[in-house]
């Protein structure tokens, strides 16, 4: 999600608490501002409610500690959430945690969180932007692809000089084909 997305849904928001604002005042015969207010309360009430898809922690809290540049750090009590019990290395990652935080109530167990969606919701609304949008991004990334495997072939190695050797290095990077991300 681009910052520019982030803040026109702020003013998304606003748009329809006055337009639901003027539609409820009119249906009640009561004034706009009322129900603006009884709107932004419910608002207000989203940003301080604890998420249970945000580990427990607010809107508020997730918002301010990204302007901060602070961690969102899942609660030592819902470590258990983000690991998957089929997992081995998961279960060891999650044992390995509760370990710290039963040596310490006051343990940093490192696991923190953040917000990436796959798609925004101008996507459901403009999915022809979005599929223009994601063929762009895979023509560069696979331009930025072959600009690094180009590189990689020419970059000098040890033992350059030693057309054996060069030609035994030079098969080697074969692998680099254009299914690889560096």
């Amino acid at each position: 999600m681009s910052i520019a997305e982030a803040a026109l849904y702020g003013d998304l928001v606003k748009r329809l608490r006055d337009v639901c604002a003027q539609q409820l005042a009119q249906l009640k015969g009561i004034s706009i501002e009322s129900e603006r207010a009884a709107l932004d309360d419910v608002i207000r009430a989203w940003f301080f409610t604890p998420q249970n898809d945000l580990y427990g922690l607010t809107p508020q809290r997730m918002i301010r500690n990204e302007e901060l540049g602070i961690a969102n750090t899942i609660p030592g009590d819902r470590l258990g959430d983000m690991f998957e019990d089929d997992c081995p290395v998961c279960a060891a990652m999650r044992a390995e945690a509760e370990a710290g935080m039963a040596a310490g109530p006051d343990h940093d167990h490192g696991w923190s969180f953040g917000l990436a969606p796959d798609s925004s919701l101008l996507d459901e609304y403009d999915p022809e932007g979005s599929d223009e949008r994601w063929r762009i991004e895979d023509e560069r990334m696979k331009a930025n692809q072959a600009a690094r495997k180009a590189e990689a072939q020419t970059l000098p190695f040890a033992g350059a000089d030693d057309p054996d050797l060069a030609h035994d290095i030079q098969q080697e990077r074969a692998w680099l084909d254009g299914d690889f991300q560096f």
